[in-house]
């Protein structure tokens, strides 16, 4: 009888040990979250009793993190943060597997640019001429932060002796994941070379100073890139993101543009002069394009921290001419094409890029045709920072 209560005991006391952690682990893990939880809750309540003095914080030390949903502002800034988000997930998310930022705001940056501007005409009776700009070259120095840029960049040609190239350029970009936006001012007023001029020379190359061309061209450029979760343009050209596998894009969009060249050929030696096959000595191109553009750019990784961006932009759409063009008042069909090519290399925090930028305006009509083009080399290296 003793034997059997024995047993009893000890089948009761192992049913207990065997239930007891069954019974305690709920309470103990309820009671982990309920603390992880009470301590989230009093970390949002010191935010909120401190709203005014701890996002200012934050700011003067650098550290503010708009996307923090902890952090809580006055009412106002809080639309405005909350306006920045929905921007944000809307227009620069990408796919991390693909393109992730470099954690960096800032970047200082040098840059060389050298260009030139080429031109290339077809009179009636089929005579061409071709002329172009001598090379200009700029060198710069930018300080960027975030969308911001400020810098300073002297011509070279100027510097080393040679008289100045009479060509003069602004430009104004925007990039984020799903759009990009360029503005661009171009003027020529001196500097350019013909080349190529009839049968004069037998057909073959020559150089004759040409200083009766002057060119106004400016306009602004839209393209939306349809796989933009996986592609970042801004990683060839802006140094703002990391590609970090291979990918492509379509890109589609708009172009605005304002031409207006005008040759006055009254300067040329009585040898080219006989070239030309009409009495006329003046010539002007002005004209607007409205332009749809749909193209193609791909970002080929082909060894990490290296990245090779080609892109091809052809647009069609009509020109307006004014009165005081060559051929006069009127529409007419218009066909345009851009291109680019980038290599960027990046180490740590330093950045280095080679960019290639190609941009043409084909005027073509019954009696005349023409067509005037933009060439960029740019060199950069830069360095990426943080303020604080």
């Amino acid at each position: 009888m003793l034997s059997a209560m024995a047993s009893m005991i000890g089948t009761h006391a192992q049913e207990a040990e065997v239930s007891m952690p069954i019974d305690y682990a709920p309470v103990c893990e309820l009671d982990s979250a309920d603390a992880q939880q009470q301590n989230t809750d009093s970390l949002i309540m010191a935010r909120k009793t401190h709203a005014d003095d701890y996002w200012k914080q934050q700011l003067m030390k650098g550290k503010l993190d708009l996307n923090d949903e902890s952090i809580v502002y006055p009412s106002f800034l809080q639309m405005c943060v909350n306006l920045y988000r929905w921007g944000d997930r809307t227009f620069n998310s990408y796919d991390p597997d693909y393109v992730v930022g470099t954690g960096y705001k800032c970047k200082a940056v040098v840059k060389n640019e050298e260009w030139l501007e080429s031109y290339a005409m077809r009179f009636p009776q089929k005579v061409n001429m071709g002329m172009m700009t001598n090379i200009s070259s700029n060198l710069g120095t930018y300080v960027s932060y975030m969308a911001v840029s400020l810098g300073y960049s002297q011509e070279m040609n100027v510097l080393f002796g040679n008289k100045n190239s009479g060509q003069k350029k602004l430009e104004l970009q925007f990039t984020c994941s799903r759009f990009a936006a360029e503005g661009y001012y171009n003027k020529n007023t001196g500097g350019t070379n013909i080349h190529h001029f009839g049968d004069y020379n037998d057909g073959k190359w020559f150089t004759d100073e040409f200083p009766g061309l002057s060119l106004e061209s400016y306009g602004v450029d839209v393209y939306y890139f349809f796989n933009n979760k996986k592609y970042s343009q801004g990683a060839a050209y802006n140094f703002s993101k990391y590609q970090k596998r291979s990918a492509g894009s379509m890109i589609g969009g708009f172009t605005i543009s304002h031409q207006n060249v005008g040759l006055d050929f009254e300067s040329l030696s009585d040898e080219l002069k006989t070239q030309l096959p009409e009495d006329k000595t003046v010539y002007r191109f002005k004209y607007n394009d409205y332009c749809l553009l749909l193209g193609y750019g791909y970002n080929w990784v082909f060894k990490p921290n290296w990245v090779f961006n080609v892109s091809m932009l052809p647009s069609v759409g009509f020109k307006h001419c004014f009165a005081d063009n060559i051929d006069g008042y009127g529409n007419i069909f218009s066909l345009n094409i851009k291109g680019k090519l980038g290599l960027v290399y990046n180490h740590k925090r330093f950045f280095y890029g080679l960019g290639f930028r190609f941009d043409g305006h084909w005027y073509r009509s019954k009696n005349y045709g023409f067509f005037n083009s933009i060439e960029i080399m740019t060199l950069t290296a830069g360095f990426r920072f943080d303020i604080f």
